[in-house]
This record gives C-alpha cells, sequence and structure tokens, in this order.
C-alpha cells in the first residue's frame, strides 16, 4: 500500500496542508489557484512526460531511484574510459 504524504486521514479538508486541485488530462488546474499548486502541476507534468513507458509497477519498486543509483556508477567509470581514449589519441 502506498504512503500518502502530508498525512490526512482523521483531518477535515481546512486542517490539512495538502494540496486541493484537480489536475485534467488536458493538464488544467482546477481549484485553488496557488502558486505552490502551480509548481506541484509543474512538477507532476514533469515527471509524467519523464517516466513514459515506465509501468506503475516499476515506479512503485523504485526503478527511478535504482536508475540513479546505476548511472552514478556507470557514468565515471564511462568518463574515465572517455578520457584514457582521447589520451591514447593525442599521443
Amino acid at each position: 500500500m502506498m504512503d500518502y504524504w502530508p498525512p490526512t486521514e482523521g483531518k477535515t479538508m481546512e486542517q490539512t496542508s495538502a494540496p486541493m486541485f484537480v489536475l485534467s488530462t488536458d493538464g488544467e488546474l482546477h481549484g485553488v489557484d496557488t502558486e505552490g499548486n502551480r509548481e506541484l502541476v509543474r512538477r507532476i507534468y514533469a515527471c509524467v512526460q519523464a517516466c513514459e513507458g515506465i509501468s506503475t509497477d516499476e515506479l512503485e519498486m523504485g526503478v527511478i531511484a535504482e536508475m540513479k543509483r546505476l548511472l552514478g556508477q556507470v557514468v565515471p567509470l564511462l568518463q574515465n574510459r572517455s578520457a584514457a581514449a582521447a589520451e591514447r589519441e593525442a599521443a
């Protein structure tokens, strides 16, 4: 089961700081129009676009964190390999 933040169980809408809006499938914001909600909508849109092709199950299992971890290991290796190849070509 997914954990939701901020916790809202047992609170009225007035007692929670949770954003109160609906985002349409066209990306339109309906509800409380605040700078914070607009920024959250922007973030949601960016996340949806970036995660195209990745299933919800994969997202919930942490595939993005795993990809970031692997890239953090692989990118330095590739950069070192590229630098070494450039040095060999220059020699």
